[in-house]
């Protein structure tokens, strides 16, 4: 028995420590919230442009609106790596709620792209019908649903909860709109809005 005590003792030891691990990583915050915003307001302003263009109000072929699109990706991923290099250094960027979320994030974002770009290859390489292109829109609340839904669980964050709600009853209201120029204009206040939202409840627990 007493061979057993150092090695009962480190267990222990271990144990004590992987708790109190797991407690700073739960009471950690997020950051990253700029980034949501930036994305916001720019999808913001392509969907009004999108929804601008498919109902005439702007003088645009509905055939060009996609290199509006490629544009938006280009922009939008070159902000997202100015605005995390500025982040880098401040308080909460390396904590481990930080990393879960914002590996959590880039899955989601690598699966609204993953869905955008078969959308395209299906439409134009295989006459697959324009809506598919408009499902986009509530795919990618769903996308945000679960990430703000796993920044729920990691902090106990009401708050992101609430948004990951969100999320899923903007992206079934917009499911009746597939076939209407009108998803546009839902999708671009919704983003919004879900967009500062999760900056707002970032960084913050209910602990």
């Amino acid at each position: 028995m007493a061979d057993e005590r150092p090695d009962d003792k480190k267990l222990k030891d271990e144990i004590t420590w992987m708790k109190q691990l797991a407690e700073e990583g739960r009471n950690s915050p997020i950051a990253g919230g700029i980034v949501g915003i930036w994305w916001g307001l720019l999808s913001f302003v392509m969907m009004m442009v999108h929804w601008g263009v498919m109902t005439s109000r702007l003088p645009m072929p509905i055939q060009n609106v996609g290199w509006l699109w490629l544009a938006y990706v280009i922009v939008g991923s070159l902000g997202t790596y100015l605005l995390v290099r500025r982040m880098l250094g401040e308080p909460g960027a390396d904590s481990m709620n930080s990393q879960i979320a914002g590996s959590t994030w880039m899955l989601a974002s690598a699966g609204i792209f993953t869905f955008s770009l078969g959308s395209v290859i299906g439409m134009f390489g295989f006459g697959v019908p324009y809506w598919i292109f408009n499902a986009i829109l509530p795919v990618a609340l769903i996308c945000y649903g679960i990430a703000n839904g796993v920044a729920a669980l990691l902090t106990g964050n009401l708050r992101s909860g609430l948004v990951s709600a969100a999320s899923y009853a903007l992206a079934l209201v917009m499911f009746p709109f597939l076939l209407t120029s009108t998803i546009y204009l839902i999708a671009a206040f919704a983003i919004l809005f879900i967009a500062v939202m999760s900056a707002l409840s970032q960084g913050k627990t209910d602990k």
